[in-house]
């Protein structure tokens, strides 16, 4: 009997695994400022506005919001603080949040942090549109055996 126990615990351990490896990634677009990014096909569209795109998984362990700003006066500099102030109003600490980094992503400059904490982790990306005064907060929230999926959508941002 304890044999059978942990034979379908493997298994059901071994079919989770491996649905969370084989989610397929393709193309996605929020038409509303015709920005593209890949994120899995099994997302479900939670909020389609001009204030918010949010989609996730139905098991809710991978999570995407977009929000746009407007600001044609932001930097990469002011980007990176604004990117800082964003996360300590989600409440995490300076140290939690640790090092904003520079990146230049498919016509956007901008910034990012990746913050763990209890299990959770984000991506916290500014994204700075420098052909017009509309930028982007994109914030990935996934649980460990989604990172491959949550950095395949961190990097996939394009207009």
């Amino acid at each position: 009997m304890k044999k059978l126990k942990l034979f379908l615990i493997l298994a059901i351990v071994t079919l989770f695994t491996q649905s969370a490896k084989s989610q397929e990634i393709t193309s996605w677009s929020w038409d509303n400022y015709e920005m593209k990014f890949s994120a899995p096909k099994e997302f479900i569209v939670q909020t389609n506005s001009d204030e918010e795109f949010t989609a996730k998984l139905s098991n809710d362990l991978l999570h995407l919001s977009i929000i746009p700003w407007k600001d044609a006066t932001l930097t990469p500099e002011s980007l990176k603080n604004s990117v800082r102030k964003l996360c300590e109003e989600m409440g995490y600490t300076p140290r939690e949040i640790g090092t904003i980094n520079d990146i230049d992503l498919n016509g956007f400059t901008g910034s990012y942090c990746v913050i763990t904490k209890n299990g959770v982790t984000l991506i916290v990306e500014g994204l700075l549109d420098q052909h017009g005064e509309t930028n982007f907060y994109s914030i990935i929230v996934y649980a460990g055996e989604y990172e491959k999926q949550a950095y395949a959508i961190a990097n996939s941002f394009h207009k």
